[in-house]
Parts: structure tokens; sequence; C-alpha cells
């Protein structure tokens, strides 16, 4: 039995879909764990890009299983265009290759209003969320006044619970909004409709999972959004609305907690950030030569998968990057994007805060401070070369190596897998995973 679970270190947009990708070719279930469809996991293959946003990524392997766990939460026309697309692409997508928990929780029409007008509603502390209506989905589940999967896919259930959902709905969207109500009538129809489409792959999957694990199956965890967004050991208020930290595959999975034995956590090789909120290495001219250098090196720019926003880039943080680490219990990095930093003469990387309590070398998990942080840094040479080719550790510039090896004694954590490029094969292997 081999349980490894893949989270992102950062605000999201670390390379976890390219290393998942990578490491299906090992693994037999790729399970995901949290969040919907607010981010997107990118895979380059033969040259074509995929965007998974709810599907797990494995289904562009041949006899992967992929299921979406009870900690998702569900847009069902996503996730039956998600199914369509991967069709047209000649990929066979059958209730046998993808299991989807009827413990997940659904995404009604009112709740992507709702997080629109929310957002608008905080003004110059608006968050910047995606407004798919992950937020108010989670607040419901939270409120447990949710629609789960299992609800839907059951008429005269999911009628009777629909009956109780749009009237309170309704009250919020008009009476403290002003805005338009929902159609009780059409939203039942419509839903219906797609829970007709996705019943065949709604299941039990914690049962699926203990079979999967009785039978010594390989079984990768997941993560949909980066550590720092988790709502509790992110930075908060600027966080997703479930957890993203490695726990949340216990949870948000089924798996058992000893079960849980590897760790991978995914870093890019520089910091990024798509939306409002702190970032305390965020370059001074972020919109200018320096930031438009990084954002736009190499093949794969920085660029949101489901929003399309351009990224904020900054330097590699280590005191984020530790606080990470230790709270999320990472076993193994995976470095992403080592390529695009091969236009650069020189790298910074902060190595502690300076703040009015002193030097903090590794963050205490209070956003507050983040206003008075003051980045202390350290400059490595760059090695101003294209290393997209290489597909050994040894072959790398003695620069670009050297990062690398800073990166493991500044964490005390080995770097297993370096990305050199988007594409599938462009990777190195430096520590075997499995």
């Amino acid at each position: 039995m081999s349980v490894v679970s893949i989270d992102g270190l950062a605000w999201g947009d670390e390379g976890k879909g390219k290393i998942i990708d990578w490491l299906t070719q090992d693994a037999d279930i790729v399970f995901r764990y949290q969040g919907g469809n607010n981010a997107g996991h990118s895979i380059h293959v033969d040259g074509k890009k995929h965007i998974f946003h709810t599907i797990p990524s494995c289904l562009l392997h041949s006899g992967k299983v992929g299921v979406i766990g009870g900690g998702v939460v569900v847009d069902p026309a996503v996730v039956l265009e998600e199914i369509e697309e991967l069709r047209q692409k000649g990929i066979t997508v059958t209730p046998a290759q993808l299991k989807i928990s009827g413990q997940a929780h659904v995404i009604m029409p009112w709740h992507k209003t709702l997080d629109a007008l929310k957002d608008a509603a905080r003004g110059k502390q608006a968050i910047g969320t995606t407004q798919k209506g992950i937020g108010p989905v989670y607040e419901a589940k939270a409120g447990r006044i949710g629609l789960r999967l299992w609800d839907i896919i059951s008429p005269e259930i999911f009628k009777e619970r629909l009956a109780t959902a749009v009237p309170a709905a309704n009250r919020l969207l008009t009476d403290l909004f002003g805005a338009a109500p929902v159609n009780e009538a059409d939203i039942f129809e419509t839903y219906s409709g797609y829970a007709r489409a996705l019943a065949p792959f709604v299941c039990d999957t914690t049962a699926f999972l203990n079979e999967a694990l009785a039978h010594n199956r390989t079984i990768l965890c997941e993560g949909n959004q980066g550590f720092l967004l988790d709502v509790d050991c992110g930075s908060y208020p600027f966080v997703t609305a479930s957890r993203t930290v490695s726990g949340g595959a216990v949870t948000g999975t089924g798996i058992p907690p000893y079960a849980l034995k590897t760790i991978v956590g995914v870093v890019k090789a520089f910091q990024t950030r798509v939306g409002a909120g702190p970032m305390p290495t965020e370059l001074p001219d972020g919109e200018g030569e320096l930031g438009d250098k990084l954002r736009n090196s190499g093949p794969a720019k920085e660029f949101g998968a489901t929003t399309g926003r351009p990224r904020r880039c900054g330097w590699l943080d280590l005191p984020l990057l530790r606080y990470a680490i230790r709270t999320g219990g990472v076993t193994a990095l995976a470095i992403t994007k080592l390529d695009a930093l091969g236009v650069l003469d020189e790298i910074q990387v902060c190595m502690s805060y300076e703040t009015a309590a002193g030097v903090m070398e590794t963050f205490n998990g209070n956003a507050n401070l983040f206003a008075e942080a003051k980045p202390q840094y350290q400059t490595l040479p760059g090695w101003k070369s294209d290393i997209s080719a290489i597909r050994d550790f040894d072959a790398l510039p003695a620069a670009a190596k050297n990062y690398l090896d800073f990166i493991e004694k500044q964490t005390g954590v080995p770097v297993a897998l370096i990305g050199v490029g988007p594409n599938r094969a462009e990777i190195i292997v430096r520590k075997a995973v499995f």
C-alpha cells in the first residue's frame, strides 16, 4: 500500500498538475480531495494543453481511475463539460474510470450569484474570488443547508430539499442585495438533467477507497489549490473556503490518517499569486520589465488556468515555504519552472522578514504581519541558459544545481522532482517518490 499526497505550497499555480501527471504513471488511483472548479491543473502532452478543473488529472493515462472525493464541491455542468471535452479528444470516460462521491456538495446557481455580490460588497477588502460559487457552497455545507449529489440524483429528495433551499437563497438575494431571485422550477428541471447524466458516476467512494487499500493499490491524493489558501493556515482572509493542507487529503477522501506516508510539496522556483492578498516578495515593478520577463519566460506563461488573469510575480519566499513545509508535514519537494529562471543574471531569495518584533525566519501564521514585514534577500547567481532539454541533475549548470541545493539546505527537505518545462517529459527525477 502506498498513499502519496501532492500539495501546493504557495497560493496555487505551483505546477501541481504536471507533477501529478508525471507520478500517475506509477499510481493506480488519483483522488481529488478539495476545492472545485475555481482552479485548474494544466497538463501538456504531445504538444497539446489539457486543463482539468474538477476531474482528476490522471485520465490522460490509460488504466487509471480518477475519484472526486466528498471534500470537493461540484458544479455538475462543468464536470459534464470536462467529460465531453475528453471524449471529443478520444479519451474514454466511463464510471469504471471516474467515480464521484455522493457526499460531494453541489454548486447551485445562487451560490455563483452570491459569490460575486458578496465580494463586491467588501469594497477595498475584496478577495478577488473566481465567482464560481465556491465560498457560498462551503458556507452552506458548514451551515448544514447544502445539497449533495446524493440529494440531487433522487428526484423526490431533490424536490423536497430545493423547496427549502430556494426561498432561503432568494431572501438573501432580494432582501440583502436587491438582486433578482432564482426560479425553483427552472433549477429543478436543469439540475435534474445534470443528475441523470452524472448518476452512473456517483457512488460511495470511501468503500472503493478502502477496497483499494486492502488490495495494496497505489493512490495519489490531488490537492486542487495551494497551502497558503487554506482557510485555517493560509493568508486569511485572502484564502479559499476549504482545507488545502495535506490533512485535507484525509478528510476529503476518507483515507485513514495512518495510510498517508509521503507528502510531496510542489513549489515554483519563484513566487506567483493570482488575485488580491498579501505577497511579501512581489516585485516592486511587478508590471514592469522584470515582472514581465518572469511572467513570459518559457513556453508556460504566468496566467491563471481558470481565470486567465496575469499572475503577480516575485522571488522565492523561504519564510512562507518553511511554514508550509512544517505545517503540512512535507517529506519531499517538487520544484517547478526552474527553466523560467534561465533568463536572469541574478536570482533573489527571501531569507527572512524584518518585523517590529525582530527577524522572522519562518512565518508564524499571523497574516496581519505582512503589512509591516520587510523581506531580507540573498542574491544567488543565475545560469543564463536553456535547461529544458536536460533530464539528469548532474547535467544542469552549476548555478542551477547550487540553487536547488540551497533550497534543500534552507528547508531541510530533499528535492525529488525538478520541472524544466511544461511538457510531461520535461522533468528531472532526483529521488523516487514511490
